[in-house]
């Protein structure tokens, strides 16, 4: 989300054109600005390196493709690589060279663009696996004629069109005024204060009200099908003492019973195994969209501030903290679902032995070429 400023800077410090004035030079603000630095390196390499895994993964094993959830968790990863290989790779850049920009008017479009998509891109996403994970437990019958791939495919489509809109919309005239996007060295949000609580309220408190609703509803089903097991399980108990002592009495009646008992089980051992992993699954993605709130909302409701308090003045150094604490969500939402997913996990064991296989081959390759 953009800053409070009519035409915000890149480093986050609020300005108008007629005062440019280059970061402090304190000592403590040098070491903050190193410890943003070595931060926003190490959440771009694991973002990058981590979700590519995930897509690479996905798009080479058929099995992963079979999951329509796991074509909302890819849309999330797409997200996350955008973000970390566009605008933190930028933001970062810019920081080491003290927040000035020395990558053309272009390229800060594209930042900034990028930058405004990043929020909106994840919210609704992560709102559609959330609608996913409640259809799953909710219509578990009915769920593979709702939303095959293909349906899943074009409602992600659609998002995605409808989060680039509202991040195109100030390079295409929602902005403060004809500002250059970039002056006197530095890249410049021009979106408008109406523009930023906007998409704030639309594209993120409002997303944030429904998922919150939506899991509470989730939460009731589980709790619905556990209690549901737990009453089949104490009915074919007891039918399966009624029949060993009728099969005392009448030997046929008490086979076909106990075959019926036999098969009663079984079906409902895989419908547990479904529930189980089901409930597993939404756990995981239930975490997915705290450690998003958990790491935006400190930065958004920076940025409501700022825009609704036009005579707070906010340190840069606060929307710098939490602006890499937001990133941070790009590198870490990888390991909460597809690194504890079965199939995610078979794929990637699939993938190092591949890759290690590969790395024995050309070893030898060149031994043998030494040996020559």
């Amino acid at each position: 989300m953009a800053n409070n400023s009519t035409a915000s800077s890149l480093n986050g410090s609020s300005s108008t054109l007629t005062t440019f004035q280059p970061l402090e030079q304190e000592e403590w603000k040098e070491v903050f600005n190193m410890f943003i630095v070595i931060a926003e390196i190490i959440i771009t390499l694991t973002a990058l390196v981590s979700n590519c895994l995930v897509v690479y993964a996905f798009t080479a094993y058929k099995k992963l493709r079979a999951s329509v959830t796991n074509y909302f968790v890819i849309s999330l990863a797409i997200s996350d690589i955008l973000t970390s290989g566009l605008v933190t790779t930028l933001k970062l850049d810019s920081t080491l060279k003290g927040g000035f920009w020395t990558h053309g008017s272009f390229m800060c479009s594209l930042y900034t663009t990028m930058y405004l998509l990043a929020v909106p891109s994840s919210v609704i996403n992560l709102c559609a696996v959330t609608v996913d994970r409640y259809l799953v437990l909710r219509m578990p019958l009915r769920y593979n004629s709702l939303m095959p791939p293909r349906r899943a495919v074009f409602i992600i489509s659609c998002l995605w069109i409808y989060a680039l809109a509202w991040a195109c919309l100030p390079v295409m005239g929602w902005k403060s005024s004809n500002l250059p996007v970039v002056a006197n060295g530095y890249c410049y949000f021009i979106s408008t204060r109406k523009y930023n609580i906007t998409v704030n309220i639309i594209n993120f408190l409002l997303p944030m009200i429904f998922m919150a609703i939506s899991w509470l509803f989730i939460y009731s089903i589980v709790q619905q099908h556990r209690k549901r097991v737990l009453k089949i399980e104490r009915s074919l108990s007891l039918n399966t003492n009624d029949s060993s002592n009728s099969s005392n009495q009448t030997n046929m009646n008490g086979e076909a019973l106990h075959q019926m008992n036999h098969l009663a089980q079984k079906n409902n051992k895989t419908d547990r195994k479904t529930m189980r992993r089901n409930v597993r699954g939404s756990r995981y993605i239930g975490f997915i969209v705290v450690l998003f709130y958990f790491c935006w909302l400190p930065y958004v409701t920076l940025s409501m501030i700022g825009n609704l308090c036009k005579s707070c003045k906010i340190p840069y150094i606060m929307y710098d903290a939490f602006l890499a604490l937001g990133f941070l969500n790009s590198a870490l939402n990888p390991f909460l679902y597809p690194f504890h997913d079965k199939h995610f996990k078979e794929a990637f064991r699939n993938m190092w032995k591949k890759m290690r296989s590969k790395t024995f081959v050309k070893l030898m390759q060149w031994r043998k070429m030494d040996a020559v």
